[in-house]
């Protein structure tokens, strides 16, 4: 199907932005990053308050730890998945296996003591163990202690679910206790039809989805020519769609259209949108799509970066029309900081400048900020819009 880059643009924002409730929104994304990192709320959050009308800040462990729509497991890094697609995991839990095999096999008895420890005594976060840091595993990514390395190695192998979270740390229990019985008794799927299925999944969750994108976008654990022979299979069967969008080979889910005008949802005030949105996780074809490249710097040495540590876009409508730098503070009063603001186009116009304030106001509100505080140098046109939202956000 031969699709123009404006009704291919306009489609992923219907499928995307469209408002609903939280629920809806697990369904429909099926997929959402999570990211520890929280000046602004966690990436998982700044997804969901894009999307979701009076969204605030851990709304999200509602669909994952009380209605378990959610559960928390491997998929393009860590993410909220679909707990129905649990069946699907056992590939990942494979692969994840490999790795884990080494240390698994040098400290059985450990490995014995934690199942043993959490099958008795109940669901149980790292700091639930008396467990000595090791000097052998300092600097390592999970920290020095074994018992961390052993939970997260027996969660990316299946044997651990994320029933809860304690101040962002995972609570471990046994599956057969976390899972919904829908799940449990659901059979088991071979590697094939766990591919497919995760296929489908990744699809969904982008919206449009490039067939070359890079193989870290996909997150497979496998190879490229069994990628493609089941992307193959999907289309031929019309599970998923296959888009020519002016020379680029795009996949879309079933019942994506290329027709229609931009939702009116999608079309009011301006979104703020998280590092690792959906939306984003393609930067090459948000270049091509929206003409906006975007790089998230917080990983970069700040004398390298151009923007700063964890600035976010603003889109409205069909366009990027900033970004912006900030925290939120946490003391007594509390209050956004504004490190930087940078306009897509100087000066904006005066429907951007409108969906701007609006959209920041919304977003003040997710925050639960009384005030601003903005940087020196700041243009009036910025500093306007800010005022503006931070007075609609407290009225």
């Amino acid at each position: 199907m031969r699709v123009s880059r404006r009704d291919a643009r306009r489609a992923l924002l219907r499928h995307q932005l469209t408002r609903a409730p939280l629920g809806e929104i697990a369904l429909r994304l099926g997929s959402v990053q999570v990211d520890p990192l929280a000046p602004m709320g966690r990436n998982h959050d700044l997804v969901l308050q894009a999307r979701v009308d009076g969204y605030r800040i851990d709304d999200w462990q509602g669909p994952a730890y009380r209605d378990r729509t959610w559960l928390d497991a491997w998929d393009k890094q860590a993410c909220l998945t679909l707990a129905v697609d649990w069946p699907a995991r056992a590939l990942y839990h494979r692969h994840h296996a490999a790795r884990w095999r080494p240390l698994l096999e040098r400290h059985p008895d450990a490995v014995d003591g934690v199942l043993a420890r959490i099958e008795h005594d109940g669901p149980a976060s790292a700091l639930g163990f008396d467990d000595a840091p090791r000097p052998e595993l300092r600097g390592s990514w999970y920290g020095p202690r074994l018992v961390k390395h052993l939970l997260r190695a027996l969660w990316d192998t299946g044997r651990l679910v994320t029933r809860d979270r304690e101040r962002g740390r995972h609570v471990y229990d046994l599956p057969e206790r976390v899972l919904p019985a829908a799940v449990r008794s659901a059979p088991a799927l071979d590697d094939a039809r766990a591919v497919r299925r995760l296929i489908v999944r990744r699809v969904q969750a982008a919206g449009l989805l490039r067939r070359r994108a890079p193989a870290a976008l996909w997150s497979l654990p496998v190879d490229a020519t069994t990628r493609a022979g089941a992307i193959d299979a999907l289309v031929a069967e019309g599970e998923l769609q296959a888009w020519d969008v002016e020379g680029d080979a795009y996949l879309a889910p079933p019942e994506l259209s290329p027709t229609g005008r931009l939702a009116a949802a999608a079309a009011g005030p301006a979104r703020v949108l998280g590092p690792l949105d959906n939306l984003m996780w393609d930067r090459r074809a948000l270049a091509d799509l929206f003409g906006f490249d975007y790089v998230w710097e917080v990983y970069k040495p700040a004398p390298r970066r151009r923007w700063g540590y964890y600035t976010v876009p603003l889109i409205v409508g069909e366009r990027f029309v900033a970004r912006f730098d900030g925290r939120r503070l946490a003391d007594g009063a509390q209050r956004l900081r504004v490190d930087g603001w940078w306009w897509e186009e100087t000066p904006p116009d005066a429907r951007a400048l409108g969906a701007t304030v609006a959209g920041l106001a919304r977003f003040l509100r997710y925050l639960e900020v009384a005030a601003v505080e903005l940087p020196t140098g700041l243009d009036r046109a910025a500093r306007d819009a800010w005022r503006a939202a931070a007075a609609e956000a407290s009225a």
